[in-house]
């Protein structure tokens, strides 16, 4: 035996060794394949605004300060929307970790349907007290920022259901370990919105276009190609374990799996409406400072939700994989792969943070301000 096999021989059974071949099959073959899908389905979800804010930008600021006050409102209604996203991701993992399709399904086709019925139901309120809405988000913002964002509002929220069934599918088909699938979805809506937008807005050929409302259209049409997608996904089992027929929406509700659905979801959606509440709160401050510093802030949020991403795609995966281990009965598994993956997390998002801190030539005693 020569010495180079020697020292491979030694370092093999040390104990440091065995960990860190845990650690690789944890990081690269549980975690990576499921986290990096999820961080770019997440940013096409986000990006969904921002495109839109991005492509009303030529319209004028005034337009993009009605898109940015409508889509601070949307992003409550969608961050709710996610948390149940989030409940169903966990109790469809729960259930094929124990290997009980039937409730798997279960809780995906419900989780749909009520959904749903509860989207069309908050677009009707909308639609019937956008007005106040936009009055309290506005607040003191001028008449025709105002207008546009109640029109953006209006057309977006026709959009609910398509954004429930398409949160919503996405999370069965990811508690399935399916990731790719949502991905290619998300990301195909935001390339259709942006082409239907662009060609609503500013036309096409001879026609001139809708202007401002092609935007809102454009991102709705988008949402509802993605919606048909994901129940199509659903319907042919691209993901065996989560094979929806369509007959099988109108079965009647299991409230147990529902309340077990939202026993976590509801919980979850709290802590999700009462953060982007807080967004909502400051954009309602700076409304009335005006036009330019409510097109600024939402931008500016946009970019901070885009830093939190690596964050939210590391929790989504930790609940598939700690799901998984639990409806298997591992415990001390998945008490090691939450710890592991708390601990990346407050690593990555610290790093970010500190990467891209403001400068001290950005701090307003620094940066001369022009006043409005």
């Amino acid at each position: 035996m020569n010495v180079t096999s020697a020292v491979r021989q030694a370092v093999e059974r040390t104990s440091w060794f065995k960990k860190r071949q845990r650690y690789r099959v944890l990081y690269w073959r549980e975690i990576s394949p499921l986290a990096v899908p999820i961080l770019l389905e997440n940013a096409c979800v986000l990006l969904m605004g921002v495109l839109s804010t991005f492509l009303v930008s030529w319209l004028g600021k005034e337009a993009m300060a009605g898109v940015g006050l409508a889509d601070s409102f949307n992003m409550v209604i969608m961050s709710f929307f996610a948390a149940i996203d989030l409940g169903t991701t966990v109790v469809v993992a729960f259930s094929l970790g124990k290997r009980d399709r039937r409730r798997a399904r279960a809780a995906a086709r419900q989780s749909l349907a009520i959904m749903t019925l509860f989207s069309i139901l908050l677009a009707g309120v909308i639609h019937a007290f956008g007005q106040e809405i936009i009055d309290f988000v506005a607040g003191d913002a001028t008449a025709q920022v105002k207008d546009l964002a109640l029109t953006y509002l209006e057309l977006t929220a026709l959009s609910y259901p398509a954004a429930a069934i398409a949160l919503i599918g996405s999370g069965a088909l990811r508690g399935a370990g399916t990731t790719k699938i949502p991905l290619l979805i998300n990301g195909g809506m935001n390339i259709l919105n942006i082409l239907i937008s662009s060609v609503l807005i500013y036309g096409i050929f001879s026609w001139p276009g809708l202007g401002f409302v092609g935007a809102g259209l454009g991102l709705t049409i988008a949402r509802y190609i993605g919606a048909i997608a994901t129940i199509w996904v659903l319907m042919v089992g691209l993901n065996p374990a989560l094979r929806l027929s369509l007959k099988g929406y109108f079965k009647p509700f299991n409230f147990a799996i529902i309340w077990e659905v939202m026993g976590i979801g509801i919980p979850a959606s709290i802590e999700s409406v009462l953060f982007n509440g807080g967004k909502l709160l400051t954009q309602m401050f700076v409304a009335g400072m005006g036009t330019n510093v409510i097109a600024g802030n939402f931008i500016a949020f946009s970019v901070a939700s885009l830093i939190n991403l690596p964050g939210n795609a590391l929790g989504s995966a930790s609940t598939i994989i700690t799901g998984k281990r639990l409806g298997k009965g591992q415990i001390g598994q998945a008490e090691f792969q939450a710890w592991h993956v708390f601990w990346l997390s407050t690593i990555i998002l610290t790093l970010i943070a500190w990467g891209s801190a403001p400068s001290p030539a950005l701090s307003p005693r620094s940066t001369p301000m022009k006043k409005m």
